[in-house]
């Protein structure tokens, strides 16, 4: 699932107007689990390692792969969820909710791309039927499914928050829908 997609079902989940330090916390667990593909994704632009490159060998390499099993880690966030209700923190478990999320949704929708979501209890990965992004498993349907739920997850949004920086960072994330599949046609083709 394309990363602006987990952030929206995250603030769908656990933003509220007026609670600033939840709706964070819910923003960044929402991204948390890609952030270390990000980083791995820009030292790779500025190492000089062409796009299928990264992703058909970097990927599947040490210490990527640990990075990826790490912050999609079910009893990590399991048990940081756990801590924070027994501390009855909200923002910690809403931080963790929102990651625990994403990884649901990676785990439902990543086929030979798995991750190792059990770490470090197991290297397992499940390797779902359906992918977000592969035609070999649905891919096309998927991603056009995921289009939609995106904007209908900003419509919610837009109605839920009033304010007018709020609602613009909204109609700009509805822009990586055609972003993203604009840059991955134009660095792989058609």
């Amino acid at each position: 699932m394309q990363t602006p997609t987990h952030i929206l079902i995250a603030a769908a989940a656990f933003a509220r107007p007026g609670a600033a330090r939840v709706n964070v916390a819910a923003l960044i667990g929402g991204f948390l689990p890609d952030a270390f593909l990000f980083a791995v994704w820009g030292w790779s632009k500025t190492a000089g390692i062409p796009e299928a490159d990264l992703w058909e060998r970097v990927y599947w390499t040490e210490p990527v792969q640990t990075g990826q099993a790490i912050s999609h880690s079910f009893p990590l966030f399991g048990a940081m969820l756990a801590a924070a209700l027994f501390l009855r923190s909200r923002v910690a478990a809403v931080f963790s909710g929102a990651v625990l999320l994403h990884c649901l949704c990676d785990f439902l929708l990543h086929a030979q791309d798995a991750h190792q979501q059990f770490w470090p209890l197991s290297n397992w990965r499940f390797e779902s039927p359906v992918s977000y992004w592969d035609p070999a498993h649905f891919g096309v349907y998927v991603s056009l499914i995921e289009a939609v739920v995106g904007v209908a997850l900003i419509a919610l949004l837009f109605g839920r928050f009033k304010r007018a920086w709020i609602r613009t960072t909204l109609v700009l994330a509805g822009l990586t829908y055609l972003a993203v599949p604009a840059y991955f046609i134009s660095t792989f083709g058609g």
